[in-house]
């Protein structure tokens, strides 16, 4: 259901209007000035907003300005009276997709408003379809300009032609998974399937279940016969994500998949051929289980034939900046937003123990919270808001300091060059004798008449 904000200061018309949408099958909305109107369009979503020209405070023609100022997506349609239509041209030049005359007829009203919700609809369908169609950068997903992510772009790239196993390391929210997936889409398995199984995900006793699948009768309760994951990855890639978790039990069998090329349903006696290619990510030092026993070395380094890590967010800090607007138009594709100096100075000056997730997921909240006006400190969590405060406050004692020294040493300079002529450095200073005996004391400088 289409939604209508009826913006206008006389309440016959605003019953009159309301009325007649809602019979046509519209949801509406009313505002009884341009203010309310105003506030109601920021905090809503509206397909359609009917505002009239004249108003008491705030206009339609500026209601219509402001919320162009904040790239509102809705469309506009403005109400003229008698002798107005000049005003109500110069409106559409601003933006206003139509104008009705007052007083008008309800079909012509319908009229306008349902061919302005279609307009704005087959354009949105047609922003969604130029986004689906134009070809995505598999390694678009990997932001960042910084030494080290370039050098993982480019073992992606590298990992991707060859047909080898890869290992994926790095710390809690770096985006191994996108590196995965970035690997397969650059591989010639692209058009094939990429299967995830997070390790963590699968309690020990189903994990054979989920990876190899089972034929009837393996168990009680196997009543029918169900491929695995590792068969419905066949001709693509197998992602197997926290791989530290594999039982050891489904490490031998992963193991044997790995060396001969076939999978065994449980209950089975005879392989099935599979061709699947396998990549696997920890966060943990994989080797150091190895030497605790607690993962098969036969495995790791099965695994660990290509190895790209991914270094957390605190050693590449300058690529906050481009992951900040990354976020922005992930988020908001078709509504741009902004962010305030401050608030980007609070989220350059933070560590990020959740690295490139814990910056992605403040900054869906900071949206949420800042509902279409430019994201400000306070829609920022505590920590990272404290943590900016606190940089910013260093930064202007910073300047201050600096700003002293110059000072000082600017007077001393003059009191040498003038030879202790106070009245000659105050005039070289251009500050009165007052002012320059108040300087002289705020830095310890001793007079020298």
């Amino acid at each position: 259901m289409s939604r209508v904000l009826v913006i206008d200061d006389d309440q016959g018309v605003r019953s009159t209007l309301a009325a007649t949408l809602r019979v046509a099958g519209y949801a509406v909305e009313t505002a009884d000035s341009g203010e309310a109107g105003l506030d109601m369009a920021l905090s809503g979503v509206f397909d359609v907003i009917l505002t009239d020209m004249r108003m008491p405070g705030i206009s339609g023609i500026e209601v219509l300005r402001r919320l162009r100022e904040r790239l509102v997506d809705t469309a506009l349609i403005i109400m003229t009276g008698f002798g107005t239509i000049d005003a109500a041209v110069e409106a559409m030049k601003q933006g206003a997709v139509d104008f009705v005359q007052k007083p008008f007829f309800a079909e012509e009203l319908l009229m306008r408003v349902r061919a302005a919700t279609e307009r704005r609809h087959l354009a949105r369908q047609v922003r969604l379809l130029e986004q689906r169609m134009s070809p995505a950068d598999p390694l678009a997903a990997l932001v960042g300009d910084s030494e080290p992510m370039v050098r993982v772009r480019d073992l992606v790239q590298r990992a991707a032609a060859m047909p080898g196993t890869v290992l994926i390391t790095g710390e809690t929210g770096t985006g191994k998974e996108l590196v995965a997936r970035a690997i397969h889409a650059e591989s010639a398995r692209a058009e094939r399937p990429f299967v995830v199984l997070n390790c963590a995900a699968v309690s020990g006793p189903h994990m054979e279940q989920e990876l190899f699948g089972h034929v009837r009768g393996a168990f009680p309760s196997a009543t029918t016969e169900r491929p695995g994951l590792i068969e419905h990855a066949h001709t693509g890639t197998m992602f197997l994500d926290e791989i530290e978790l594999l039982v050891r039990e489904s490490q031998a069998r992963l193991l044997g998949v790995l060396e001969s090329g076939q999978v065994r349903r449980l209950g089975e006696n005879e392989g099935r051929v599979v061709d699947v290619r396998f990549l696997a990510a920890t966060n943990t030092d994989l080797s150091a289980a190895v030497e605790r026993g607690a993962f098969r070395h036969d495995l790791f380094y099965r695994l660990n034939v290509y190895h790209v890590h991914l270094p957390p967010l605190r050693e590449r800090p300058g690529d906050v900046e481009l992951l900040v607007p990354h976020f922005l138009r992930k988020y908001s594709p078709f509504e741009p937003r902004d962010i305030s100096a401050e608030a980007m100075r609070a989220l350059l000056a933070f560590r990020y123990p959740g690295n490139v997730r814990e910056l992605e997921h403040t900054m869906q909240r900071a949206m949420a919270l800042a509902q279409g006006r430019p994201i400000q400190v306070a829609d920022l969590p505590e920590s990272i808001a404290a943590e900016g405060g606190a940089d910013l406050e260093s930064q202007e004692r910073g300047v201050a300091a600096a700003r002293d020294r110059a000072e000082r040493a600017m007077i001393l300079a003059a009191l040498t060059n003038h030879h202790g002529d106070m009245n000659a450095v105050a005039e070289e200073l251009q500050v009165s004798r007052t002012t320059l005996w108040r300087l002289m004391k705020k830095h310890g400088i001793r007079g020298h008449e």
